[in-house]
């Protein structure tokens, strides 16, 4: 759950009452559980008012637009993750291919998550073009680079105490979510085994190429 800051206040700035928190804390809730569905179709923010049993103007005085409700559930799915809290995070330890294993389990986990399922939902609902996004969804863009660089502060301390090279590290960082991503995809087809042994060359790789 989100906690103090503009989170606990309304699109036009007011500060949330209890009740108020509580409504924006269930649109929330109500918005990752249908990306999370993913039903194929485009979600909008009436019909996430409409499942959370409120208005579309009690939706709009929460977020002001979809841009504004998309960016919302990127911040409090990144908040659920603990990747703005570092004093939780766990301590790592072992060798590189062991690292690397352990946040590539962590990823899956994650992607089958509701919160993981909610954001590639919506990183593939939004424009592809890079222009076409900003102008479009910008609050929603700096929230997915928010949610994106959650994962790259938390991959860089996971291997902060190695001597490895920066440049090699950094391309890592940026392939791992990708690689993830594309494996991800074939989740429903193919067996666990199958999966499983991508999921294990993508670690030899990468612990050949860091090591």
């Amino acid at each position: 759950m989100t906690g103090v800051g503009p989170t606990m206040q309304s699109a036009a700035g007011t500060r949330l009452n209890r009740r108020g928190r509580e409504t924006r804390q269930r649109l929330l809730d109500v918005a990752i559980n249908c990306l999370a569905a993913g039903f194929g179709e485009p979600l909008s923010a009436n019909r996430v008012a409409r499942e959370a049993g409120v208005s579309w103007g009690t939706l709009k005085h929460q977020f002001g637009d979809l841009d504004g409700l998309w960016a919302a559930v990127l911040i409090e799915v990144t908040d659920r993750s603990g990747a703005n809290n570092p004093e939780i995070w766990p301590s790592f330890s072992g060798s590189i291919r062991e690292r690397l294993r352990e946040m590539i389990e962590a990823i899956w986990t994650i992607l089958d998550t509701p919160e993981g399922r909610a954001v590639e939902t919506l990183r593939s609902g939004l424009p592809n073009d890079r222009n076409e996004r900003l102008a479009a969804f910008p609050r929603t863009a700096a929230a997915m680079a928010g949610y994106e660089d959650a994962w790259f502060r938390a991959f860089e301390y996971s291997l902060a105490d190695l001597s490895l090279d920066a440049d090699k590290v950094g391309r890592i960082r940026f392939l791992i979510p990708m690689a993830m991503r594309g494996i991800n995809s074939e989740r429903r087809l193919l067996s666990a085994a199958d999966l499983g042994s991508a999921r294990a060359a993508l670690v030899d790789a990468m612990a050949s190429y860091l090591g």
